[in-house]
Formats: C-alpha cells, sequence, structure tokens
C-alpha cells in the first residue's frame, strides 16, 4: 500500500505490520501540538493481537517509500469481532500536552521558554529559531507544558505579527519560523485537486480594538470604519502592561488589523496525497473559479492511504506570506561600565545570581550601567542605576532589557 511500512514495539524490538493494515491515516492542525496517525489492521491470523498493546509503551514507526514520516506513542488500541484492531498513535509532542506543572518566567523570550519545558520533560530539542521578543513576565499554575509555551508564541505573534510553530521528528522537538519555502507544492485543479470548498465568515471579525491597562487606563485604540459602515460595530478590548511602549502598541494594532480586521477566509482541498503538504507549510494553489492563485499557508492537513491510493484533505489560510515588520530590541554585546542606555521597563533584582525580582515592574526610562558581572552563573549581569526620575530602576537586569 503506496510502499507504506508500519513497524510496533519498544526496546529495540520492532515488529512488521505493513502487509496487514488496510487503513492509514496521518494528521496534524495548527494549535495542536502532536501529529497523529491512524490505523486499521487486519489481523485474521492473530499474529498481531498478541503483541500490540499500548500498556506496555509500544512506539510506533511509519515510513513512506523508505523515509520516516512518523515517530511516537502507541496511545490507543482495540479488538472486534472482525479481527480488526484499531490504532492511534500521538507523536513526541504529546509528552507536552500531557503533563502540567506551574511556571513562572520573567523577561524570557518564547524560544528560552520552548526550550526550558522541554528539556524539564527529558526530551531533546532538535533546533530552535530566535523569537526576538522578551516577555515581561508569564505566570501559570497548574496547567500543560503546551499550553504556556503556545501562551508564549501567541504572545510574541501579538507584538511581533510572526508566527512560530512547534513540532516533533525523528524523536526531537523543534520551534520553527513559519515562512515561504523557496521550493513547495503546487495544488492545482488542472493537476491534482479533487474538489474544494470556500467559505465567509465575519463572526469572529472585529471593527475596533481598545488597549486598555489593569487599572482601565487607555493605551491605544483604532477603528476601521469602512469595514463598521458596512457591518455595524464589533469591539475588542486587550489587557497590555502599564509601561508598555508606543512601537509595542503600533504592533498590537497592526496585528489586530491582520488578524481580527478582517472578513475572515477559508478554503479547504482534497487533492492527491503529497506528503510534503502539512500544517505549518505552504502551498501555491491556483483555483481561478473563485480567483485564487497564490501562496497559502496549510493550516490543518489530514493525508489518508486506503486501497492503494493517497490523498488529502488540507485547511488553507488566507493569511499574508509576506513578511511583517518586526519590532525586536536590537541586541549588544559590548556595553562597558558607564553606558547610558535606554531601560526597557521590566524588573530588576538585588543580585546578578537573585531567582526573584524586587519589587514591581519599573518603568522605562535612561540608566547608567554602574557593574558587569559576566560569570557563568549570573542571571542579570548588568546593574543599572536610573538618570532621571522617569524610571526607578535601580539594580540586576538581564540581557536585553535596554538599548
Amino acid at each position: 500500500m503506496n510502499n507504506l511500512t508500519l513497524r510496533i514495539g519498544r526496546d529495540g524490538t520492532l515488529y512488521d505490520y505493513s502487509e496487514l493494515f488496510t487503513k492509514a491515516t496521518f494528521s496534524g492542525r495548527k494549535g495542536a501540538a502532536p501529529r497523529t496517525i491512524d490505523m486499521t489492521i487486519a489481523d485474521v491470523e492473530k499474529i498481531a493481537a498478541a503483541n500490540i498493546n499500548c500498556g506496555n509503551g509500544q512506539e510506533c514507526y511509519l515510513y513512506l517509500d523508505g523515509n520516516e514520516i512518523f515517530r511516537g506513542l502507541l496511545m490507543n488500541d482495540g479488538r472486534n469481532n472482525k479481527n480488526n484492531i484499531p490504532i492511534k498513535a500521538y507523536d513526541d509532542c504529546v509528552r507536552l500536552c500531557n503533563n502540567k506543572d506551574s511556571f513562572s518566567y520573567t523577561n524570557k523570550t518564547a524560544e528560552y521558554i520552548f526550550k526550558d519545558c522541554v528539556k524539564k520533560l527529558g526530551l531533546s530539542v532538535g533546533g530552535s529559531t530566535e523569537t526576538g521578543h522578551r516577555i515581561s513576565e508569564l505566570v501559570k499554575k497548574g496547567t500543560t507544558y503546551w499550553d504556556v509555551i503556545e501562551d508564549a508564541l501567541s504572545q510574541t505573534y501579538k507584538a511581533t505579527g510572526i508566527r512560530f510553530y512547534v513540532y516533533a521528528s525523528k524523536g526531537k522537538i523543534y520551534l520553527k519560523k513559519r515562512a515561504v519555502s523557496k521550493t513547495m507544492p503546487i495544488l492545482s485543479q488542472e493537476t491534482n485537486i479533487l474538489s474544494y470548498d470556500f467559505s465567509r465568515s465575519i463572526y469572529n471579525t472585529r471593527t475596533r480594538l481598545q488597549l486598555t491597562t489593569s487599572k482601565g487606563e487607555k493605551k491605544g485604540s483604532t477603528v476601521n470604519t469602512a469595514l463598521e459602515n458596512k457591518i455595524g460595530r464589533f469591539q475588542e478590548v486587550e489587557s497590555v502592561d502599564e509601561d508598555i511602549t508606543q512601537s509595542e502598541i503600533n504592533q498590537r494594532i497592526n496585528v489586530f488589523n491582520w488578524e481580527k480586521g478582517v472578513v475572515s477566509q477559508t478554503l479547504k482541498v482534497t487533492a492527491l496525497g503529497d506528503i510534503s503538504c502539512v500544517s505549518g507549510g505552504c502551498a501555491y494553489v491556483d483555483i481561478p473559479e473563485i480567483g485564487v492563485k497564490r501562496m497559502m499557508y496549510i493550516d490543518e492537513d489530514t493525508h489518508t492511504f486506503e486501497g492503494g491510493k493517497h490523498t488529502m484533505s488540507l485547511t488553507l489560510s488566507y493569511e499574508s506570506t509576506e513578511d511583517k515588520k518586526v519590532v525586536v530590541t536590537p541586541a549588544k554585546k559590548d556595553w562597558k561600565v558607564g553606558d547610558i542606555v535606554h531601560f526597557n521597563g521590566g524588573y530588576h533584582y538585588v543580585s546578578s545570581d537573585a531567582t526573584n525580582p524586587t519589587g514591581s515592574k519599573c518603568a522605562a526610562g535612561n540608566a547608567k550601567i554602574t557593574i558587569i558581572n559576566r560569570a557563568s552563573w549570573s542571571k542579570h549581569p548588568y546593574h543599572l542605576i536610573h538618570t532621571d526620575s522617569s524610571s526607578r530602576v535601580y539594580g540586576w537586569v538581564d540581557e536585553g532589557t535596554f538599548s
């Protein structure tokens, strides 16, 4: 069947069930951590029934034309009177979803939080991309590792307009920027599209945005007058920090306009299978009947292997594939004692290795570097003292909190 190979087992002992399964689906979607495989094994001679047991911590490996396309943990198996064994396996990202803990991060990037969560679970980081934006504070109690990573990535998107996604491959976890590939599959009615379904909705559309602090202070707003004249008023309110900068306000408004200030459009396509079409990736789509001739991101994919055929169902995003403006504080590695810098706002610490900050967050303002501690154990290598009344920073701060 499509040169698919299925192996299940553990501790190096794997059994080959390639000749026994009748149907396989391989799927994933944006916002969901693990990719999954669902398969049905025809076990007439009851060979598989004696060996397949999710309670034994077995691993599943799926190969297409000799290339590994899935590796994960067998989490469901069953039996029925037709001698069929339905199974379902999840890749290694399932451990991010099915483990809970409490988390507290101060002035850390989403990349740092991703790496910290993966390593705490004893998983391997295969690679990661710099996310740039530092999150002033992220505290969560009794939640999953995946939830805290998703929260960090969501805040990064609101601050920069750039999306990142997490995926597993060959036993390692990766964090990658969503971007247009140099080469990508082409989906066309003339070659491989079997059917399509286009839909439009204003249910989640908003025409106004207000940015307010927890104390009710208004920090910024925007109105899409042209759209509001057509569909009426729909307002969104977002909470922001008291020390948010104007550039950060502008970026939040930009993201609102990209994400919610538009009429939502969705395109679902069923096509001949191409295993390179997975969520997080992109494809060039050509459907003249609805005026589509452009690159589109893949938000959801389901690949089905049955009867010697490979088909796929894709949900495609109308979100722009062009790079959006990024607001990132530039890094500088050659700071010297005596330099006058602009503190971006945030926490300061009583010592360079302190775990908890001193007091509440300080406002942004000019400051002077008075001490630098470059020891390996230093968590907050720079000591700043404010030079005017705009900020009260007087303590140790993190790299990247000033410019």
